[in-house]
This record gives C-alpha cells, sequence and structure tokens, in this order.
C-alpha cells in the first residue's frame, strides 16, 4: 500500500449514496418510551410494539460510513501492519500466539506478539503519559498501572497514528 493509500484509510469516509439502517436496541427503545412518559417494561419486541403503537421510531439510519484508523484505539495488528510486518495478501494467518505448520511446531512470523517483541523501538518508546509525569517531576510506571483500559490508554498515548 502506497502512503497515500495508507493515509486515506486514516479517517472514516462517507459512502456516497449509500445507507444503512439498524433496529433499535432495547435500551434506546426503553429511553425513547421513558422520554414520552409511557412506561416501559418488557423484552425487546414487546418495547418495540410499544413504540410502534405510540408513533416511534425503531430503526435509525444512517450514511455507510467506512471506518478509519484516526481516533480509535490499535490493536497489535495494526500496529505491525503501519511497521509493514505483516502481509496483506494473507492476514488471516495471523494469530495473537502464532499458528503452528502440520508437524505441530509454532511458526513464530505468525505470532503478532513475537513480531511486536522484535520492535525495540516501539517497547523502548516513552509514551505521552510517561513524558508528561517526567515534566512535572514524577516517575509514571505504565506497568503498575493494571487493568486493560489503561493498556490501551497506554499504547495510544505512545503517540503512534
Amino acid at each position: 500500500m502506497t502512503r497515500d493509500e495508507q493515509e486515506k484509510t486514516w479517517h472514516d469516509q462517507l459512502v456516497a449514496g449509500q445507507t444503512k439502517t439498524r433496529t433499535l436496541r432495547k435500551a434506546e427503545l426503553k429511553a425513547l418510551l421513558e422520554a414520552k412518559n409511557i412506561p416501559a417494561k418488557g423484552t425487546a419486541k414487546e418495547l418495540t410494539k410499544l413504540c410502534e403503537d405510540h408513533g416511534i421510531l425503531t430503526t435509525v439510519t444512517s450514511n455507510k460510513v467506512i471506518e478509519g484508523w484516526e481516533g480509535k484505539a490499535k490493536g497489535l495488528m495494526q500496529v505491525l501492519w503501519e511497521r509493514g510486518f505483516i502481509d496483506v495478501n494473507d492476514v488471516s494467518k495471523y494469530t495473537l500466539n502464532g499458528r503452528q505448520d502440520a508437524s505441530g511446531i509454532l511458526m513464530k512470523e505468525t505470532s503478532l506478539t513475537y513480531l511486536m517483541s522484535n520492535c525495540q523501538d516501539f517497547e523502548d518508546e516513552e509514551s505521552l503519559l510517561q513524558t508528561m509525569g517526567r515534566e512535572m517531576g514524577i516517575l509514571v510506571d505504565p506497568h503498575a498501572l493494571a487493568g486493560e483500559g489503561i493498556e490501551y490508554t497506554w499504547g495510544c498515548s505512545k503517540n503512534h497514528y
């Protein structure tokens, strides 16, 4: 993929003349009913019927969008793809821990974890959170922060977009 093609995938793109329609979820139906002071109890099917009886739309139509990467959390696949480690002709061969060949031997080149471990610059790079902490005179150890959410935040803070 050329640099121009990559840049086009960064932003969300509206597909001209195409829309998509989805049915509202139970919580959304309940909120619409409650906003009109209508008691909202029951299953999604019952709430849908109640909405229809009161002239409340139960579907939403919006423009079709091809999702870009900008402003969204990245995973290993995205970071490795941006760095040229992923074969775009066969992305299905990659898994978190890699695939085994017919003999049961792990093929390291199919392991996202293994490929990322070879990106020393990514591992050693100071995150935005660490940089801000350093500028304020404190030490931020991202490994001391627990939980999946902080891992996504930490990855995003490395300014890789």
